[in-house]
């Protein structure tokens, strides 16, 4: 039993060790929280959308604020990604 534990922390040794996986990690990571933070917010802003412009009310129903806010994340974690596994190497 002990050896078989001992080959799978080995393995995962040298999987963590590929920059291709590090890099999903990382990006899955910081996706994941950056998403969350900026659902939060939106949500925070939806509730008083309707007051501030109709064309704002309009973009959040057709869904096009989602989908800015969806490329948003995707630019801003890949260049996390990117400026931090350019520091570590």
């Amino acid at each position: 039993m002990g050896t078989v534990i001992t080959l799978i922390f080995e393995l995962l040794g040298v999987v963590a060790k590929n920059p291709f996986v590090q890099k999903i990690a990382m990006f899955s990571f910081f996706f994941t929280l950056l998403s969350f933070t900026v659902n939060f917010f939106i949500e925070k802003v939806q509730t008083h959308l309707s007051d501030f412009s109709q064309i704002l009310a309009l973009a959040s129903y057709l869904g096009f604020l989602n989908a800015l806010a969806v490329v948003l994340n995707f630019l801003i974690t890949g260049f996390i990604v990117k400026q931090i596994l350019a520091f570590l190497r």
